[in-house]
């Protein structure tokens, strides 16, 4: 197939590690794909991608997507935009403002390089990348993910407050074909290597419903192969049922497999948070499934892959290395812990309710180490991953959420209505934002200015469809 004939796909993220994946799996479908890439111009890309360069069928834009001329340079001709590019967690919790440019900043850019191409960018598709974190805390017995189930993002994240203000952005743009899909945690090979004081910010209870980066980058480029009906929607994207797990299983299986042994030898149990992170299982992840086939590695096959990724000289230390310097190093980076010591009640409040909460948490003989996987509850929310049709009572909805819908009639799932949000704020937004996509009220949430929106105990007072997934505090 010439060049001409090639679809031609602009990929952006491709030295991290969904966009790693993705760039492999278009590199073994070039005779399908034109490919083109946008990268920052550091020197870790441009040794990682050196032996690409001049390779035929393959184009590197070396820009940046917080620059619009940068970013309409790398979209103009092109058939696809797979955006997995991203500032992430721990990175983007240490800068809230270099985030918010990368992620909403570059969704923004792409959009608008989009609508500036021939016939409005009506030919382009555009696949978003959007984030578990939206949904924040989500412990049992609400571990039940949905599309469509309230967004609450945890107090500090201002990762996940990004996301959910660039997927907005894609949502009410007027794209015509726009997908985005909501990824889990993507556990790499080597797992280890992200090891940092965000490993304490979980709940040892924690569910999580993960993915393997060759499973995200493969269902990534699974998108150049949908149908009409994939497009204008909001997808959960993870391994499936397979690949569930507790955080604390999770850690327990990883440390046997180093040669480490028991974890309580290494933590204490007060070093993790008792709420405020995000991960859960996700009830609707078939669907998209249905659409991309990416389910195909295993929470066995996960943990395979970090088994073979561990040299063996890794394995001989750290089984020889005594429990009490990995426990000094551990306590270090444990955050929580430098919270509660520098009076951070801020953090403290968030992650544990309060300092004596903090102070009562038992220590590992206080109970089972290795919390029971509960038999599963369903959530009982309906399925938000369909679209919305003519037929839905919009009235009804603004009601599950404490407010009122001031439109008189329903047009279609994408055109705007006004709303009433319940505690005095008008705003105007469309059915599949706010039903299909999970979001309310805009002056309520919470932004990068203003944090008040983190308020869910008194939120959920006026918004029962809030309070269906959150926990009151006793």
């Amino acid at each position: 197939m010439s060049d001409a004939s090639r679809t031609r796909v602009l990929l952006t993220g491709a030295s991290g590690s969904m966009g790693k994946e993705a760039f492999l799996e278009l590199l073994r479908r070039q005779d399908r794909y034109q490919i083109r890439l946008i990268l920052r111009p550091s020197a870790a890309n441009k040794k990682q991608f050196r032996r690409y360069e001049g390779k035929r069928g393959l184009e590197i834009v070396w820009g940046d997507l917080t620059n619009p001329r940068d970013v309409l340079k790398a979209v103009t001709g092109v058939d696809y935009v797979l955006h997995a590019a991203a500032l992430i967690s721990p990175a983007a919790d240490r800068d809230p403002e270099a985030t918010w440019a990368a992620n909403y900043g570059s969704a923004r850019n792409l959009i608008d390089a989009i609508r500036q191409q021939p016939r409005g960018g009506d030919d382009i598709r555009f696949v978003f990348i959007g984030s578990v974190a939206q949904y924040g805390d989500r412990l049992p017995p609400h571990e039940m993910i949905n599309v469509g189930d309230p967004l609450k993002p945890s107090v500090h994240d201002y990762y996940a407050l990004s996301k959910c203000a660039a997927e907005s952005a894609v949502i009410e743009s007027d794209l015509k074909h726009w997908v985005s899909m909501r990824q889990t945690f993507i556990a790499i090979p080597n797992t280890l290597s992200l090891l940092d004081g965000i490993l304490f910010h979980q709940p040892i209870e924690q569910r999580i419903e993960l993915i393997t980066s060759r499973d995200a980058g493969y269902g990534l480029v699974q998108c150049l192969e949908t149908n009409d009906d994939f497009w204008g929607r909001v997808y959960n994207m993870s391994g499936g049922p397979a690949c569930r797990t507790s955080f604390i299983d999770y850690l327990d299986r990883v440390f046997r497999m180093l040669g480490i042994g028991d974890y309580r030898k290494v933590f204490d149990r007060n070093w993790f948070a008792l709420r405020n992170f995000h991960c859960g299982y996700y009830e609707d992840s078939p669907v998209l499934n249905d659409h991309l086939g990416h389910f195909r590695d295993s929470l066995e096959d996960q943990l395979q892959q970090l088994d073979n990724s561990f040299p063996k000289w890794m394995k001989l230390g750290a089984s020889a290395c005594p429990p009490q310097l990995i426990r000094l190093y551990m306590k270090r980076i444990a955050e929580p812990l430098h919270w509660v010591n520098e009076g951070k009640d801020s953090h403290v409040n968030a992650f544990f309710g309060s300092h004596e909460a903090w102070k009562k948490i038992p220590q590992w003989d206080a109970g089972p180490h290795v919390p029971r996987i509960d038999d599963l509850i369903p959530s009982g929310n309906r399925s938000g991953s369909l679209p919305i049709e003519a037929g839905t009572d919009v009235h009804a909805f603004a009601r599950s959420r404490g407010g009122r819908c001031l439109s008189v009639q329903f047009i279609d799932r994408a055109s705007p209505l006004r709303w009433d949000c319940g505690h005095g704020h008008e705003f105007e937004a469309s059915p599949r934002l706010l039903i299909e996509g999970g979001y309310w009220c805009p002056t309520c949430s919470p932004t990068l200015q203003d944090a008040t929106g983190w308020n869910y105990h008194e939120r959920v007072r006026k918004d029962p469809l809030l309070g269906r997934f959150h926990v009151l505090p006793n």
